[in-house]
């Protein structure tokens, strides 16, 4: 018997073979949990904490998103939900000169079942930061997504709860 060598482009070729999607066919995950962090403090997250659930259950806390600028962590996500009345709760972005939030936040008012709006935000606002630092901006049961689509771009994405006559966006540039 002899030796056989296998040159460097079929053994190349041979790994890049192993990279196969797993196609779940209809299975069901079981026993699935999100992981879920209580904020109660100023909170700078990383793209390994992408896919977590951020509770503020204080009134006042800052939450800082990675900087998105140098495109490497396009598909990161956060979800962040209010269940204690803010007076300071705010996810900002890391660079605030140069990072925007774009989409759009729905909004019910709880003094007019009747009453809905959209608070938009386009590129041209230049918005870095959602805040809930009232009930005219955001109630307890207000939440939102934002995920990272390009460099120093976030998507946003949800709904806030309001109240108080004179409602306000939740968006802002600092």
């Amino acid at each position: 018997m002899g030796t056989k060598r296998v040159g460097l482009a079929r053994t190349q070729a041979l790994i890049q073979n192993l990279k196969r999607e797993l196609t779940m066919g209809g299975t069901k995950l079981v026993g699935e949990k999100h992981k879920v962090t209580s904020v109660t403090a100023n909170t700078t997250l990383s793209a390994a904490d992408s896919g977590t659930l951020y509770v503020f259950t204080d009134a006042a806390a800052t939450i800082t998103l990675p900087d998105s600028g140098g495109g490497g962590i396009i598909g990161v996500t956060y979800r962040f939900v209010s269940t204690f009345q803010g007076t300071g709760q705010k996810v900002v972005c890391t660079d605030t000169t140069n990072e925007d939030m774009v989409g759009v936040l729905l909004a019910g008012d709880n003094d007019d079942d009747n009453a809905s709006k959209a608070w938009v935000a386009l590129v041209a606002d230049a918005f870095a930061s959602i805040n809930m630092n009232s009930v005219a901006q955001g109630r307890p049961g207000s939440q939102f997504t934002v995920t990272n689509v390009a460099a120093d771009r976030w998507l946003v994405e949800g709904v806030v709860i309001q109240s108080g006559g004179s409602e306000a966006t939740p968006f802002a540039t600092t």
